[in-house]
């Protein structure tokens, strides 16, 4: 009995042995499949962090040196526009330089952005490629509005020689202006006063405010000049990626300037360009009145810098490299060529009689469009001007006051005149197959254009405000309706001596 006995235990071992090594060999397949995976997971991450900031093969830097008798104006530069960071103020000086200089700039078809972030696009590189304002090599001398930084696709737009620039500003300043700007208390479902409660921790326990990981339509929220500059939220949290994000920025920008130090980056930006100091004079842009401002108290400030705690980081970041290009380019000649600066501002101010408006009227309709005239500070050319504003524009003195109401001009409608200038200066002779009117409001228009063809028969020279039918000439598009004045929309900004855009 017991060598039966034996025999079955010896049986039973026999046959649980081979299973005993298949399910340990299944057991390391799984683990070795789930290293695997985990692998190709960090490694795709790894790819995917900082990757809209990576591309440039070689620093770039910007040099302090005194420009030399051969020195020659630059007409290749690439501006990131940051949200609510006095970056307007840099565009208009920017724009106005690429339209006295008949140089491309690139154009969003609508609106003022060349993204589409909330369609998942950082740079339509395409669109901007085939558009009727692009020149025929599809590169452009300046870029200079709003899109989120991807340096591989702008590289794909601009010259390789194209100077990059940027602009910064304190991060609690940044998020105030945002939030009355853009209405963000029904994004954030609370005031302004009631989110900075809240944020310091008087919820009791709830959650803070709605959407406060989010984006106002994929585009705007905290740390907003983090992410205009390519960083995402996993970026942000890292403290190691950080560093490594801000020395490739500091490496791709050969300037980062400092909004409450306007002018004495507007004198770098010279030196940097080789420009004089008429291309650099500059009327502070989108500084909102008083009524529509929050003063914040030191600990508000201290609150919203711990909610947008990347955006301290960078702000500290570039603070302390612009205080080494001042340095480097030396304080007193800083001081002599911003007091040089200021002065020529003052005389621009002057001879072209700018005054504040007194418009308070807000169309609701139209309130995108109205926003600037509603929210912020307005300026206008007074008529009683001297005699240089207010001359005929067809005489050289004409040429003051077109420069007069292109540094007041709003940007939406600065962006429009370059649109008609570039399409009708590289499409000339092309039909118009883009039916260019860049208006919502077709209907009232198609109204005004049947009438305007019942009466072109009548009137000499009525063809050209008619809308270009199908075969006809892109020249003959509906200028009289989206076109500015020819002296000049009457455009709006604050006090000259107020640089920085709140």
């Amino acid at each position: 009995m017991s060598k039966k006995k034996d025999q079955k235990v010896i049986k039973k071992k026999e046959s649980t042995g081979p299973t005993m090594l298949v399910k340990l060999l299944v057991l390391l397949c799984v683990v070795s499949s789930m290293a695997l995976v985990l692998q190709l997971n960090l490694t795709n991450q790894q790819n995917l962090m900082l990757r809209n900031i990576k591309g440039v093969e070689e620093p770039r830097a910007w040099s302090a040196q005194r420009a030399g008798p051969t020195c020659r104006p630059r007409r290749h530069l690439v501006f990131l526009k940051t949200h609510k960071c006095g970056s307007s103020t840099i565009q208009n000086v920017l724009m106005r330089y690429a339209d006295a200089h008949n140089l491309s700039v690139a154009l969003p078809y609508s609106s003022v952005y060349l993204d589409a972030v909330a369609e998942g696009h950082s740079l339509r590189v395409k669109e901007l490629r085939d558009s009727p304002f692009a020149p025929p090599s599809g590169r452009y001398h300046f870029l200079v509005h709003h899109t989120r930084l991807h340096v591989r696709a702008i590289q794909q737009l601009t010259y390789e020689d194209s100077v990059w620039v940027t602009i910064v500003r304190e991060p609690s300043a940044v998020f105030e202006s945002m939030f009355h700007y853009y209405h963000l208390h029904k994004f954030y479902g609370a005031t302004f006063d009631h989110l900075i409660w809240k944020l310091e921790g008087n919820s009791g326990g709830r959650s803070k405010f709605k959407n406060a990981n989010n984006r106002y339509k994929g585009r705007l929220g905290k740390n907003q000049m983090t992410w205009d500059l390519g960083l995402d939220e996993l970026d942000m949290r890292q403290e190691s990626l950080l560093k490594e994000a801000f020395r490739i920025l500091d490496q791709t920008f050969h300037l980062v300037m400092v909004a409450e130090r306007m002018d004495e980056s507007l004198v770098l930006l010279k030196h940097l360009m080789c420009w004089r100091d008429e291309d650099v004079v500059a009327m502070a842009r989108n500084v909102r009145k008083d009524r529509y401002r929050s003063y914040l108290s030191e600990h508000s400030v201290n609150t919203l810098e711990h909610f947008n705690a990347a955006d301290v980081k960078l702000y500290a970041f570039f603070k302390e490299r612009f205080d080494r290009h001042v340095e480097a380019f030396g304080r007193g000649r800083m001081e002599e060529e911003v007091a040089s600066l200021r002065e020529l501002r003052d005389k621009v101010w002057r001879e072209c009689g700018l005054e504040e408006s007194s418009t308070h009227t807000f169309n609701k309709r139209h309130a995108f469009g109205d926003k600037e005239r509603y929210l912020v500070v307005q300026y206008k050319v007074h008529n009683n001007g001297s005699s240089t504003a207010t001359s005929n524009p067809a005489t050289p003195t004409g040429s003051m006051r077109r420069y007069c109401y292109d540094l007041i001009r709003p940007s939406t409608e600065y962006t429009q005149k370059l649109r008609w200038k570039q399409y009708s200066r590289y499409h000339h002779n092309v039909n118009n197959p883009w039916n260019l009117t860049w208006s919502s409001y077709d209907k009232k228009k198609k109204k005004k254009r049947q009438k305007a063809t019942r009466r072109a028969s009548l009137i000499p020279g009525m063809r050209y405000h008619v809308k270009a039918r199908s075969g006809s000439s892109g020249r003959d598009a509906d200028h009289h309706s989206t076109l500015p004045a020819k002296n000049g929309t009457r455009g709006q900004a604050p006090h000259p001596e107020s640089q920085t855009a709140a």
